[in-house]
């Protein structure tokens, strides 16, 4: 069996732990019996460490599961004794190191289990994904203490926000489920906040266009004396976590709302866009959004944008330079396919009605439809440059715009 002093040697050049265990020894409060039982110990955990991480049967394996031992008992010892080599010693004297090297474990795998992101991610970790967790930190590298606190301040930081933003939830009437994101619903919960005489809950699209309009109105006052009251039975950490993001919010979003050309659908879907959480209702009309937003591409599309036929119809004649609208009578369909004919289509001017009257959300997905769809399509079949195929009276062009198009006409064919 080893002396006192070899194994001490043993230990040279370890972190925390081995200046715990020589102070320890070199000051009485760690007794030789108590070191030959700390002896015991390591050759248990070792053990232990090695078959958790791959096998005990390889002299390697077993080195590192000293090295991971020795690294998760000096994070804990480190942290409890607040670096304190006295407090440690006497730790190391009443308890064994498995349960050391256990809380050191532990500590890790809280570390691990907290959101690296205000994302709300649903679910568990699976002990795969702590295993690999721990392998990481105990490995190669030791984590120092330092190390450790710097990881866990954002982490802590997230997992409040988190907390804070599912309470503004069933504060405002939005399901836990349908939260993705913490920080995107307390943007829309200091929005509301912000905007006097609103309805305490999260907002709708339609709700949120409202929201937008009242504050760029030049006679919006913020009234903090709204916030006080609705933090009046909060949690003291919420109540600190609610001004701090209000405080955010004016500074940081508000100017973005009140700057000129500046829209709820901007806000929402622009290029620059934050993100706000918005609310489903099954209740809420469908087209309300776009005729609040959008009202021009509403007029135009009488509500149904959805409807390809009518979108077709809409970007024939913008494509063709007649006024758009939502049908196609037969005398406008043949001078569609006159126009296309003497100088095709102004792709262009369909780009730039898109951009400037359909909501932000559906432009990218609406130029794409035109440009690799509907426009390819349409410049085929309205053409008559084919001598095979001649359509001098437009029979088959005014076919096919009668097939794709909204449109009055009955077919000829019978």
């Amino acid at each position: 069996m080893a002396t006192a002093s070899t194994s001490l040697t043993s230990f040279d050049q370890r972190p925390f732990f081995d200046k715990a265990l020589r102070y320890g020894v070199e000051q009485g409060i760690i007794s030789p019996e108590r070191l030959q039982i700390i002896q015991a110990d390591f050759a248990k955990g070792i053990v232990q460490i090695a078959n958790y991480f791959g096998t005990a049967h390889l002299r390697p394996e077993l080195e590192l599961a000293l090295h991971r031992m020795v690294n998760l008992m000096s994070l804990h010892l480190e942290d409890m004794s607040a670096g304190d080599v006295q407090v440690a010693a006497r730790s190391l004297r009443d308890n064994t190191l498995l349960s050391h090297s256990r809380s050191g474990s532990d500590m890790l795998k809280r570390l691990h289990a907290m959101p690296d992101s205000t994302m709300i991610v649903r679910g568990f970790v699976s002990p795969e994904d702590q295993r690999a967790y721990l392998d990481e930190k105990t490995a190669a590298e030791s984590i120092s203490l330092a190390e450790y606190r710097s990881e866990l301040a954002p982490r802590q930081e997230n997992q409040g926000t988190i907390d804070f933003a599912l309470w503004l939830a069933k504060r405002m009437g939005a399901p836990r489920d349908d939260i993705d994101d913490a920080d995107s619903l307390i943007r829309s919960a200091m929005l509301v906040l912000s905007v006097d005489g609103a309805e305490l809950k999260l907002p709708t699209r339609t709700v949120f266009v409202r929201l937008i309009k009242a504050l760029k109105s030049a006679k919006a006052r913020l009234d903090e004396g709204r916030l006080d009251v609705f933090l009046k039975e909060a949690p003291t950490e919420f109540q600190v976590l609610a001004r701090r993001e209000m405080a955010r919010f004016i500074k940081g979003v508000l100017p973005q709302i009140k700057a000129p050309g500046s829209t709820a659908d901007k806000l929402l879907y622009g290029d620059n866009a934050q993100a706000f959480f918005i609310r489903v209702s099954l209740d809420e009309d469908a087209t309300e959004y776009d005729r609040l937003v959008a009202r021009e591409w509403h007029r135009v599309t009488h509500g149904e944008a959805d409807d390809p036929a009518v979108l077709a119809t809409v970007f024939f004649f913008v494509a063709t330079g007649i006024p758009p609208k939502a049908s196609m009578l037969l005398r406008e369909g043949k001078e569609v396919i006159r126009l296309f004919r003497a100088s095709g289509f102004d792709s262009k001017a369909v780009t730039d009605f898109i951009v400037n009257h359909a909501p932000e959300a559906l432009q990218q997905d609406l130029q794409k439809s035109w440009e690799d769809d509907l426009k390819t399509e349409a410049e085929q079949q309205l053409a008559d440059s084919d001598p095979n195929w001649p359509d001098a009276y437009m029979e088959r062009s005014l076919e096919y715009l009668r097939k794709t198009c909204r449109a009055a006409w009955k077919s000829r064919k019978r």
